[in-house]
């Protein structure tokens, strides 16, 4: 496959009358690109972006996406401002979370993110529990075939993926793929890459259920009953693997006695790298779904951490800020954030240099990783197994080119204003 183009413009001697808001509009004006050209008059452009988490402090700054809403408009398109809803359900904070439509977009709204900031509608694309979907086959899906992608997605014109570029605390690193894989599908395509679909989840102790209920009435699926024991039957071949179940029933049990007093439980726990490989099956129905013709990406490479911007965390700087990239293939695009974040100096006091201490998992510091040139992604999750740490981020990769989603080898342009 031939070299894709990569255009970017870094934060390099920016200075008093410069901005990486100035810089991102000379980047979506250079001719080369042809954002402006790409939108035609009157089409809806919808904006993939991420809200941020309840208490996150890095997620993507509301001014980048106004920007981005402001060019929509220059050019002639509509924009709408959009998110996917996340998996679960909480129950402790209905109204500031991203289990539903309705509390993301007031999450959002916290995060000024909103309908007047944005000087756009402020959407969900999934609806109000993520289950808005339409289904596209992917044959070539290694465990994937039937992708849940995001019904707004359908309905608009265009489609721009607006990331801040960042390590993750699951998958390696999250940008562009990651947005397809995950934040354009729905709960459906998220349960799939997660959890290993409905299939994956059984009722362990049916003996604990008192059947209140509450699972069947938040199931959005109806695959829950009772059986003439009144105890509680799950229906596998309709189950999405949302977790809103789990979520209901488990809602107050201690971490102690979970292994107790649970209902729902999952058989067994998806591997760190199929996960990943599952998050691409996804993230190539989105693009037949959608349409390669009909996408374009930006990476905005500031506050590069360890986390994603769904943790409830900002978590400690990777590296320094490296600028603002955009591609029409997320391979490439991603790939070269990539290599930029692992060429880059290690940022004093980050996971690399610290470890992670959590009540889940310890991670050791890797001193060497705070070397230019050695890796740096994937390697701090907490998530992710000890075994798939240093092969996460390359997983991505790999698993995205042999789904056929672009190329990982690319032509870096270096479109950043010269200055006398």
């Amino acid at each position: 496959m031939s070299k894709s183009k990569v255009f970017m413009v870094s934060t390099e001697n920016i200075f008093r009358d410069d901005s990486l808001i100035d810089r991102l509009e000379s980047l979506w004006n250079d001719e080369n690109v042809g954002l402006s050209e790409w939108i035609k008059p009157n089409e809806i452009v919808i904006i993939k972006t991420h809200f941020g988490s309840r208490n996150q402090t890095r997620h993507l700054r509301p001014m980048y996406i106004r920007k981005v809403v402001d060019l929509v408009r220059e050019a002639g398109g509509i924009p709408w401002v959009c998110e996917g809803v996340g998996l679960g359900w909480d129950e402790a904070n209905k109204e500031l979370t991203m289990s539903n439509g309705p509390g993301f977009l007031n999450l959002g709204n916290q995060h000024g993110i909103n309908t007047g900031s944005m000087n756009a509608p402020v959407i969900m694309d999934d609806g109000v529990i993520g289950t808005e979907v339409f289904k596209v086959k992917n044959e070539n899906g290694k465990y994937i075939q039937d992708v849940a992608v995001a019904m707004g997605l359908k309905i608009a014109d265009k489609t721009i993926i607006l990331s801040r570029f960042k390590g993750h605390d699951g998958a390696g690193f999250g940008g562009a793929l990651k947005q397809l894989g995950i934040g354009c599908v729905g709960k459906e395509g998220k349960g799939g890459a997660h959890f290993g679909g409905g299939h994956n989840i059984h009722v362990k102790n049916p003996d604990n259920c008192t059947a209140c209920g509450k699972c069947i009435r938040i199931c959005p699926t109806q695959c829950l009953s009772l059986d003439e024991n009144n105890k509680i039957v799950h229906d596998a071949d309709n189950c999405i693997a949302c977790l809103m179940c789990f979520a209901k029933c488990h809602y107050g049990i201690k971490p102690e006695e979970m292994e107790e007093r649970q209902v729902f439980a999952r058989k067994k726990r998806v591997p760190s790298v199929e996960q990943v490989e599952r998050m691409m099956d996804n993230a190539a129905g989105v693009v037949k779904g959608v349409g390669e013709d009909r996408l374009r990406y930006i990476n905005i490479a500031i506050d590069i951490t360890s986390h994603c911007d769904c943790a409830t965390a900002g978590g400690n700087l990777l590296v320094p800020d490296l600028g603002i990239f955009y591609s029409e293939d997320p391979i490439a695009i991603d790939q070269a954030c990539v290599d930029l974040v692992t060429q880059s100096p290690g940022m004093p006091k980050s996971p690399a240099e610290t470890g992670i201490k959590a009540p889940m998992a310890t991670i050791d510091p890797i001193p060497e990783a705070m070397e230019a040139g050695a890796e740096k992604l994937g390697l701090f999750s907490i998530w992710v197994d000890e075994e798939s740490r240093p092969i996460i981020t390359e997983s991505q990769l790999s698993s995205a080119h042999a789904q056929g989603l672009g190329s990982r080898e690319y032509e870096l342009i270096d479109l950043t204003p010269k200055k006398d």
